[in-house]
């Protein structure tokens, strides 16, 4: 079943995707990164591998240092929670307007890992895999 666990801790975390994706869609650093535990978190694509949450916020200055405007909309497919601890996907579609003017749209799959840390939802693993590209125009 893609949708199992207390009903409280599905919409915890349904919470947490749309403050990750909201904050990502007006370039909200510090928020988005409080989407992630401190200890033992993790971001993973297919052009990097980021541990800990001063790497992850380095990949987002990375990233942002090109991007001048991003909409970021999550759809999620799956939350299984098992105690503290939770998996969940979501497909996310990303068109981000580049600072050089054009646009670059995209659409991908992230497989999560989450804990409940002193009683909010927080990611530990976020694992991305792009599933279309369209090249900035």
């Amino acid at each position: 079943m893609a949708f199992t666990g207390p009903v409280e801790d599905r919409l915890a975390i349904q919470d947490l995707y749309g403050t990750a994706a909201d904050a990502s869609s007006r370039g909200d650093k510090e928020e988005w990164m409080g989407t992630y535990a401190e200890e033992g978190c993790e971001w993973n694509s297919h052009i990097f591998q980021c541990a800990g949450k001063a790497a992850i916020g380095a990949q987002w200055d990375e990233l942002w240092a090109g991007f001048e405007k991003v909409g970021f909309l999550a759809t999620i497919g799956s939350i299984e929670v098992t105690g503290d601890s939770a998996q969940a996907r979501c497909t996310a579609r990303e068109i981000i307007r580049l600072k050089d003017g054009k646009v670059f749209k995209l659409i991908g799959l992230y497989r999560d890992e989450l804990v409940r840390v002193g009683g909010q939802w927080k990611f530990t693993r976020r694992n991305y895999e792009p599933l279309v590209f369209e090249d900035p125009v």
